[in-house]
């Protein structure tokens, strides 16, 4: 499968240095064998342009997987990673709503920015840049094989999980750059939960004392839920504010471990080892793609 040059001059035209990168590998078909060796140009493309996250409407509780969800989800995540690349075939049957087996440009701008809040002009960059063979469509096997060459974090971050106001953060670009700078073989097309976790607790600990309060965690919350409401043009009440209060007040005691008054570093990674990650990102305002799990 070779890239043509429509499909190069679209990648050119969304680069940027200032997110994550996306990794041009040369050509062919993607193997297993030596994917990360091969990943070595980078394309930095346009920041990830998310709408606010989901409300917080979904109590902290109900992040609790049971014993069967969990084996469900063993194919796709360990209890120390996400296989990003397994996370594919989710990702494209969430985006195929006709379930046809091709994703259209129309159902690609439904999920992003409808869903994702990506503008229109970077969807259709980004449909023509995986459309490899300008069908019109983007099949299985294009969606695998633009994980396998762009850096899968990025495309994670792009189609999967992620929000404009997480990957504008530092703590986000620096996770990307680890991602990939890494020369672990299979490290780039992972993501460690306590590097998800990390990247979370640095967003919501603004002072950077190592201890996330219940100040800083109201604050964050605040600050989701109001763009979300000022995305949704609706007006806040004192009893959507005294629920934000409540569900703030029922994190934070699930979060602090040992009742110490305050959330550590190592508290927030247990919480990911623990509960549903796709559901617990969502609860701290990342933007995951739908499935019959989440």
């Amino acid at each position: 499968m070779m890239y043509s040059m429509k499909t190069v001059a679209a990648l050119m035209m969304i680069m940027s240095g200032s997110t994550s990168a996306f990794t041009f590998m040369p050509t062919g078909q993607p193997t297993n064998a030596g994917i990360s060796q091969s990943r070595r140009q980078s394309l930095c493309l346009s920041p990830m342009i998310l709408t606010a996250p989901s409300s917080p409407s979904t109590l902290f509780a109900s992040t609790t997987t049971s014993s069967s969800s969990t084996e469900e989800d063993s194919t796709t995540t360990s209890s120390s990673n996400i296989d990003l690349l397994d996370e594919v075939d989710s990702i494209f049957d969430s985006i195929d709503t006709n379930g046809d087996g091709e994703i259209t440009l129309e159902e690609l701008r439904s999920h992003l920015v409808d869903e994702m809040g990506y503008t229109q002009e970077y969807t259709e960059y980004l449909f023509a840049s995986i459309d490899t063979d300008s069908s019109g469509t983007i099949s299985k096997e294009e969606m695998n094989y633009a994980f396998y060459n762009f850096e899968a974090l990025s495309m994670y971050m792009t189609f999967g999980m992620g929000g404009a106001e997480i990957t504008k953060r530092k703590a986000y670009k620096d996770l990307a750059l680890k991602s990939a700078s890494s020369d672990v073989d299979g490290a780039r097309d992972r993501l460690l939960l306590d590097d998800l976790a990390d990247m979370i607790f640095d967003i919501i600990d603004t002072d950077s004392s190592g201890v996330i309060s219940k100040d800083e965690l109201y604050s964050h919350f605040e600050s989701v839920n109001s763009k979300l409401a000022a995305a949704k043009g609706e007006v806040r009440s004192s009893a959507t504010d005294t629920q934000a209060q409540e569900y703030v007040q029922t994190m934070f005691a699930t979060l602090d471990a040992n009742e110490d008054g305050g959330i550590c570093r190592e508290e927030i990674r247990t919480a990911f080892e623990k509960y549903d990650f796709k559901l617990l990102a969502r609860t701290f305002g990342l933007r995951v793609y739908r499935t019959a799990e989440v």
